[in-house]
């Protein structure tokens, strides 16, 4: 193909040839074939121009499939729509939910039914704009507003979208909503097809924001569907994500993804191996296939039947958004009026910065509803294009869940695990648990006085010792984590089942596949002592959340009871260190702390054995910032980790002590014993001790050495 034979042709120079759903485009110099039946190839034409803009001859060429290169302009128009999409975050019961949303009309977002499914999770709700990172890689100032569902609502569950009202202000009210701006929704369809390629922006995994760019090819999109699917990187959070084509116009509503499984139906992992349930994986474990969206054109026509029933006050804000008035459209409009000096188009952040003042320079002032949600009256539509035709519902189409089998939804959740109340009542590290000869006990490591000054009292008094059910924490108050844990553990088979079955995660925790779980803080000491949840959830996947006591290890007992009693234990936040996963996860790192742990259990597997952790302290240790809470923080990462091991043997009990850091070697051996391999990592309890800069006194420990 010629592309300067197509640069200079319009649509209305097409001509019929014998081959039907074909034509031909006559031009000078050669006569093309075009890819497009000619209906939807003028229907293609009419969005690349729909905006006001003038198609470039390379956005034709792209059309008809002929050239893979897109203009420079697409990352300008990148950085503009993105102002419109958010983080969304909402709470149901014990869930925290982090999604995506974007503006698609004045003070109106739209997600995910599945993201935000009734007006009083939505109460619950609020979304972040600017929630990226800048030039320099550092995250910026973002702005939050609240959702506001009493003033607006609607939702579908079968089209997966929820339509709800934000407020027009910020929480810290020093923000308009209207700055952000909105994208524009068609009502008609055909705005991307089969073999054509789509980019995502996005808040997956409730992370700051990232693009899925272009090459994300379609692989469905049936014109009886209501629904499209493509090939692209999302992850959990993405749900609610807007889907743009080349033009960076919505083509639709990001939904979810299938798991990929293989001929038994069991899960694919990333590794290449498979599991035929999901209990304990997270969405990043899974090999995922298929992603879908909803189509917008469908979203529109039930959107507007809905208000026209429930909310008539809004129906005209809502087709004047689908005419125009959009942040893309008014920042196109803004270049095309600059003038007959206009040289070259203004850089993204002019186009960005007038595109912000246009939002807020209507020909009205809008009034306030008694919800506080701004309605203009008059908007300045620019749209000068073609008139696109809203094509009715068609009642036979297929349902997205029917069509896209084994579809998961994507929305970011964290649960709470199931936690026993009354913590005062638990009685913590047993010092008799090994039943040693003459009652002998391996006492609970003392505090020296350096020690009793940098650990965090209990608030009603008492000491310092966290105790909770088969184990105890000790934790350091200026560090916030955890100076040392101490827990007993029962490898013994049958006190690990109940009825011969032993309790899956899922089952202890009763949170759901692929939903993470939200670790809780201990009010028995102040909050100032202990990092929260959030540290872990937004620290742009920096850190695992390192039980330092496994939650398998004390998962034992004679009661189902017994053992979700422990098991919830484990997720205050006191037993929790920052570990980045290669260290931290044993099927992502070699010889880490996830295969140790692993080891120790294999090891001790029909046996009892005391084990004693923590992380080594050290004064220089690395700083990272991150969140509470609170706000912004500032925190050491400590980079070394030290277990000791107690077992019990036929001379006595023997303590075996180790430091690890993200380089150390693989336990091989199947009965307990330092390995050659690990020579090299084992070390005197008294270094330990030395490592603990004299706060803990493991002198009894010391004496059992081995």
């Amino acid at each position: 193909m010629l592309a300067s034979d197509v640069s200079s042709q319009r649509w209305d120079q097409l001509q019929p040839v014998k081959n039907p759903g074909t034509w031909l485009l006559k031009a000078d110099k050669a006569a093309i074939h075009l890819a497009l039946p000619a209906p939807e190839a003028r229907r293609r034409e009419h969005f690349l121009a729909a905006d006001g803009q003038q198609p470039t001859n390379l956005e034709l060429e792209v059309l008809r499939g002929n050239n893979d290169l897109l203009q420079v302009n697409f990352l300008d128009r990148c950085l503009l729509v993105r102002q419109a999409v958010g983080r969304l975050e909402a709470h149901q019961d014990n869930q925290r939910i982090l999604a995506t949303g974007f503006m698609v009309a004045p003070g109106l977002l739209l997600t995910n039914n599945h993201v935000l499914p009734e007006p009083g999770i939505a109460e619950t709700g609020s979304v972040e704009f600017n929630a990226w990172y800048d030039v320099a890689g550092e995250a910026g100032p973002t702005v939050r507003f609240d959702l506001n569902p009493a003033a607006f609502f609607v939702t579908d569950q079968e089209l997966d979208y929820t339509l709800v009202a934000v407020q027009a202000t910020s929480r810290s009210g020093r923000a308009l909503l209207a700055e952000q701006g909105y994208l524009r929704l068609f009502p008609s369809s055909g705005k991307v097809g089969v073999n054509e390629c789509v980019t995502i922006i996005q808040h997956p995994d409730g992370e700051l924001m990232q693009i899925a760019l272009r090459e994300n090819q379609v692989t469905r999109a049936q014109e009886d569907e209501n629904f499209i699917q493509y090939e692209t990187d999302t992850a959990h959070g993405s749900s609610g994500a807007p889907v743009f084509n080349d033009s960076l116009q919505v083509a639709a509503l990001h939904s979810g993804g299938r798991i990929k499984r293989d001929a038994q139906q069991a899960y694919v992992l990333k590794d290449g191996t498979t599991r035929p349930t999901l209990d304990g994986l997270r969405e990043s474990d899974v090999e995922w296939e298929a992603n879908a969206g909803i189509r917008v054109s469908a979203i529109c026509t039930n959107l507007l039947m809905q208000a026209r029933q429930r909310y008539p006050a809004f129906v005209a804000v809502l087709e004047q958004a689908m005419a125009g008035g959009d942040i893309l459209g008014r920042a196109i409009v803004q270049v095309s009026t600059s003038g007959p000096d206009h040289v070259s188009p203004p850089s993204s952040s002019l186009m960005q910065a007038e595109s912000r003042r246009s939002e807020t320079s209507l020909e009205s002032t809008p009034p306030q509803t008694n919800t506080g949600i701004a309605i203009p009256l008059t908007l300045r539509i620019s749209l000068e294009g073609p008139q696109l035709r809203a094509e009715p519902a068609d009642t036979g189409t297929k349902s997205l869940l029917s069509a896209a089998t084994g579809l998961e939804t994507e929305a970011f959740k964290q649960q709470i695990p199931v936690i026993y109340d009354d913590l005062a009542s638990r009685q913590g590290y047993q010092p008799d648990f090994l039943a040693l000869d003459g009652g002998a006990v391996v006492a609970l490591p003392q505090l020296t006085a350096a020690g009793r000054a940098v650990v965090a009292p209990l608030l009603e008094g008492g000491g310092y010792e966290l105790r909770y059910h088969k184990f105890s924490v000790v934790m350091h108050k200026q560090r916030r984590l955890a100076l040392f844990t101490a827990a007993n553990v029962d490898w013994i088979q049958s006190h690990r089942e109940i009825n011969g079955h032993k309790p899956t995660r899922a089952e202890l925790t009763s949170i759901p596949d692929m939903v993470t779980e939200e670790w809780v803080p201990d009010a028995r000491i102040a909050a100032a002592h202990q990092l929260s949840d959030i540290f872990y959830t937004d620290d742009h996947k920096a850190f695992d959340k390192g039980h330092l006591v496994r939650r398998d290890d004390v998962c034992w007992g004679n009661t189902f009871e017994d053992m979700q009693m422990a098991n919830g234990d484990t997720y205050h936040i006191t037993n929790c260190s920052p570990q980045i996963k290669g260290f931290n996860q044993a099927a992502y790192g070699v010889d880490n702390w996830g295969d140790l742990e692993a080891e120790v259990a294999k090891q001790t597997k029909a046996e009892k054995v005391i084990l004693f952790s923590g992380p080594v302290l050290a004064p220089d240790d690395r700083w990272f910032r991150g969140k509470d809470s609170t706000g912004e923080v500032r925190v050491q990462i400590p980079n070394r980790f030290w277990k000791i091991v107690v077992a019990k043997e036929t001379t006595g009990p023997k303590a075996y002590g180790f430091v690890l850091e993200q380089d150390v070697q693989a336990i091989t051996e199947k009965e307990f014993k330092v390995t050659p391999t690990w020579k090299s990592k084992l070390v005197p309890i008294a270094t330990i001790t030395g490592l603990l800069r004299g706060w803990v006194d493991l002198s009894a420990l010391e004496a059992i050495s081995a």
